[in-house]
């Protein structure tokens, strides 16, 4: 006899539903990176081809850190939550470190650090023991 799987709980289900949302958002983000590199869209630097050395570095690395840990996200596994949160530090260092040469995006600052606030609590809940 097998015993039934338990239920998961609605903390757990709740983690996985927001990383589900933000792998959407770390996608469109990434996206929105390569939009500038292939000329679709100016960013803060401008178009890509006008950018300082810094500015396309920065734009070729979140081009590829944002995909990768929306993949990570979207699958669940433990290294896209590494990934994640390396982009969300490399991203809110860009615009608050090193303000002088990308700006301060005050915005995207914003959501990141709210994003990555309801991370650790809603990994804190998934965490914690259940009452019974």
């Amino acid at each position: 006899m097998t015993t039934p799987e338990p239920a998961p709980h609605r903390q757990s289900a709740t983690l996985d539903y927001y990383l589900m949302a933000l792998a959407v958002v770390m996608m469109l983000l990434g996206l929105r990176q390569w939009a500038v590199i292939v000329g679709v869209m100016d960013a803060g630097g401008g178009s890509f081809e006008a950018m300082s050395t810094a500015w396309k570095l920065a734009t070729m690395h979140m081009a590829v850190v944002d995909p990768v840990a929306a993949v990570g996200l979207w699958m669940r596994v433990a290294w896209g939550r590494v990934i994640w949160i390396y982009a969300v530090a490399s991203e809110i260092a860009f615009h608050t470190v090193f303000i002088g040469m990308f700006g301060g995006d005050l915005l995207l600052v914003g959501f990141h650090a709210v994003a990555f606030t309801a991370f650790i609590v809603l990994t804190v809940m998934t965490r914690r023991k259940p009452v019974e």
